[in-house]
């Protein structure tokens, strides 16, 4: 059976309470207001044991709303596990931990200045799904305006899209947010070719040998006198 690409569903509610003090949420009388809730999404999703119901709130407009649940679909059609409730800092902390045990000393260091000094404290609030590639890019300007260098920057980003591509390898992204970034490379220094005089004169120096070495050459190994001497 293919899966149906129309599943879920897209209402108004609000935090109203009736007289038993429990939400009416869709029920409330005032929703006939426009003006009155905001909207929200729920989708049925596909699990082994038992129906796991999605539901997230809060949309401004039924647009927004079903817009989250195309994309909500359109994930669990590609194989993609969905948690909408990870941040970044959630998932880079349960990579770090799954990581260190496997790497060398100096590499987790690395990894834990990278996380602590960098990615959390730039995208930890983001949710996992929602890091796309602008929000490296401006990261990468920003350190950059700051005088960060440009080995330094580019090991953290390394860092960041090595965590981000065992998310993919994980079924649990569909995207690494930061494979294409872009970082500028050092300029390279122009080198000036030598004139034939100078390199005659260095092949003549390399050639002559030093007076200590001359004289190493000529001195002769001592002998011990040998038993059929004596």
């Amino acid at each position: 059976m293919r899966p149906n690409p129309h599943r879920g569903r897209v209402y108004r509610r609000c935090a109203c309470r009736g007289a038993d003090g429990k939400q009416l949420g869709a029920r409330c009388p005032k929703l006939t207001n426009a003006r009155h809730g905001t909207w929200t999404y729920a989708v049925d999703l596909r699990t082994l044991d038992r129906r796991k119901t999605m539901r997230r709130g809060g949309f401004a407009t039924k647009t927004e709303a079903s817009a989250a649940l195309t994309n909500v679909l359109q994930c669990e059609r590609a194989g993609v596990s969905i948690d909408d409730t990870e941040t970044v800092a959630d998932y880079l902390q349960r990579w770090f931990e799954a990581k260190a045990p496997t790497r060398k000393p100096n590499t987790v260091n690395r990894y834990r200045a990278y996380l602590d000094n960098d990615l959390i404290p730039a995208f930890g609030a983001i949710r996992l799904e929602n890091l796309n590639h602008q929000h490296v890019a401006q990261f990468i300007r920003r350190e950059l305006d700051a005088g960060r260098g440009l080995v330094t920057l580019r090991r953290c980003i390394t860092t960041l899209s090595t965590a981000l591509n065992d998310a993919r390898r994980a079924h649990r992204l569909e995207h690494n947010a930061a494979r294409y970034a872009q970082i500028p490379r050092r300029p390279r220094k122009d080198l000036t070719c030598w004139s034939t005089a100078e390199a005659s004169a260095f092949l003549r120096h390399c050639h002559t040998p030093s007076r200590g070495a001359s004289l190493a050459s000529t001195r002769l190994p001592s002998r011990k006198p040998s038993n059929s001497s004596m």
